[in-house]
């Protein structure tokens, strides 16, 4: 939660130096005996000889691979007008002249409400209500695999209260990404599809090994997803030279500028944002493998091996891994860990599955 506890500070003016002492709370209801209580596993089996794959099945060891080692994008050969977009798309760095995609304003309301001491779900659901579309991903992820009960739920407020509150604010950070992706792009669809998808592969992946390495999974979520953003800001600069030139782009260069870019625009959507100090460290920096005494270290791991396992799965550009001898997992902790080899092939079902439910 002490993520969370910052982005509503630094939304609501809570935690700032004049008030270092203030802490977020959420009246919350009685427990439901039907709502699904998710629980990470306390221990994990050692993975047996025999259990390490061998098959050319298995997507996480493809036969005759041996890097270990997360690759960039690859440079691509760029075209006059490219290299003139590459060297656009660095001048704002510094954010002059560029339009940041705004918080939508339910997601910031509901941020902001969540803070009260005195907040009950009840609030959050009428502020949920004003819009229609926020309502209507509310009830559908509380009727989901991951969240739902005995009974369907038909009520926003009942919904509001089996998701709880971190699972909600989860939600409204994903409103707001699928938002700043597609606002506006509608002729751009396959480029930001791709962003989309991609973003949401690799919250699922976050979330899938935050239960292995005592991490909280919503939390985990909102960094995968988030951990990307950047590259909303590249694709509006791209479309607008496509439009303004008459040239299109195709998606490896598409991808290799976003790679090149996406850190650093991140940066300035995190800042107008105003997104925790620790998101933001992660948004503006995640390739370089973390120092031993890195604060974010755990979650800087997390995100390099989620990047090796979107490039496998082909939510990210190409690249083939042997993922249990990599050194991201021996540094994690997973190497000898049977659930981590349950989690990897599990997981193309379990990202499909989150497609379903946030697309």
């Amino acid at each position: 939660m002490k993520l969370w506890n910052w982005l509503i500070h630094s939304l609501t003016g809570l935690g700032s130096p004049s008030h270092p002492q203030a802490t977020v709370a959420v009246a919350t209801a009685p427990p439901d005996e039907n709502v699904a209580v998710l629980e990470p596993p306390t221990a994990f089996p050692p993975i047996e000889s025999s259990q390490i794959p061998t098959e050319t099945a298995c997507w996480w060891a493809p036969p005759g691979v041996t890097e270990t080692i997360a690759r960039p994008v690859p440079r691509v050969e760029l075209s006059a007008g490219v290299r003139a977009l590459e060297e656009h798309l660095v001048s704002h760095f510094d954010g002059h002249n560029l339009t940041i995609p705004p918080l939508p304003r339910v997601a910031e309301n509901v941020l902001k409400r969540l803070r009260s001491p005195k907040c009950g779900m009840a609030e959050v659901a009428h502020d949920l209500s004003e819009d229609p579309v926020s309502a209507a991903s509310v009830l559908r992820i509380a009727n989901s695999v991951m969240y739902r009960g005995i009974e369907k739920i038909t009520s926003l407020p009942t919904a509001v209260t089996r998701l709880g509150a971190s699972a909600i604010r989860t939600l409204m950070m994903h409103q707001s990404l699928r938002s700043a992706v597609f606002a506006g792009h509608g002729d751009a669809q396959v480029l930001a599809d791709l962003i989309w998808r991609g973003a949401l592969a690799a919250a699922t992946t976050m979330r899938e090994l935050a239960r292995l390495t005592r991490m909280d999974p919503e939390e985990a979520f909102t960094i995968g997803l988030l951990h990307d953003i950047g590259n909303v800001l590249t694709l509006r600069l791209v479309l607008e030279h496509e439009r303004s030139h008459r040239q299109a782009i195709d998606t490896d260069t598409f991808d290799f500028l976003c790679y090149e870019t996406h850190q650093e625009f991140g940066e300035l959507i995190a800042n107008a944002w105003q997104l925790p100090p620790e998101l933001k460290s992660l948004i503006s920096d995640h390739h370089v493998y973390p120092r031993d005494d890195d604060l974010l270290r755990k979650q800087r791991l997390m995100l390099i091996l989620t990047d090796m396992i979107s490039q496998m799965l082909g939510y990210a550009p190409a690249a083939q891994y042997d993922l249990l001898r990599a050194e991201v997992v021996r540094d994690l902790g997973l190497s000898d860990q049977r659930a981590f080899l349950d989690l990897l092939a599990a997981l193309p079902d379990r990202i499909s599955a989150t497609a379903d439910e946030f697309c």
